[in-house]
């Protein structure tokens, strides 16, 4: 990422994405409410590789993914895989996701979201003993949600920005 450029907007709102993953409510929340988190970095990662693929490198994806795990505690490679997927559908389809418009991306977000989720699921099955929880249906359904703000957002501060 060329820093000249907007690289560093770039690599602050992936931070900003890996950030809000990992906080949690307040304790004196219900618990419940921590299942309606949306997948922030999955998001911010989409709209960047739908709006400036040359940006976005699979391999830096993946790292980033490495690190994600490191911070969820959960198996090596899960996030990377799932990141690196994600990278790599709106690679292959950024132009016709382009033109979309903004709540048609929210169905393709809800099943992208939904097949994160899935392979999450099944990973960590494997690994541990963690039974499916509601979070395998509601974290897709606020991701979709979510989209329609994360988007407008994010494009205001590339336009903002001038991020090439």
């Amino acid at each position: 990422m060329n820093p000249t450029k907007g690289g560093w907007l770039i690599l602050l709102t992936l931070l900003l994405g890996m950030l809000l993953g990992v906080v949690h409510f307040p304790e004196t929340w219900p618990n419940w409410l921590g299942t309606l988190r949306p997948n922030w970095l999955l998001l911010i990662v989409f709209f960047w590789v739908i709006e400036l693929p040359h940006r976005i490198g699979l391999i830096a994806i993946w790292l980033l993914g490495f690190a994600v795990d490191a911070l969820l505690a959960a198996p090596l490679g899960t996030n990377g895989l799932i990141l690196a997927g994600v990278t790599y559908i709106a690679w292959r389809f950024f132009e016709r996701l382009r033109m979309y418009s903004v709540l048609q991306q929210c169905g393709v977000v809800f099943l992208l979201v939904m097949a994160a989720e899935m392979l999450r699921v099944l990973v960590q099955g494997i690994t541990s003993e963690r039974q499916w929880g509601v979070e395998v249906f509601t974290v897709p359904l606020v991701s979709m949600l979510a989209w329609p703000f994360v988007y407008l957002l994010l494009l205001r501060l590339r336009t903002g920005m001038r991020v090439e």
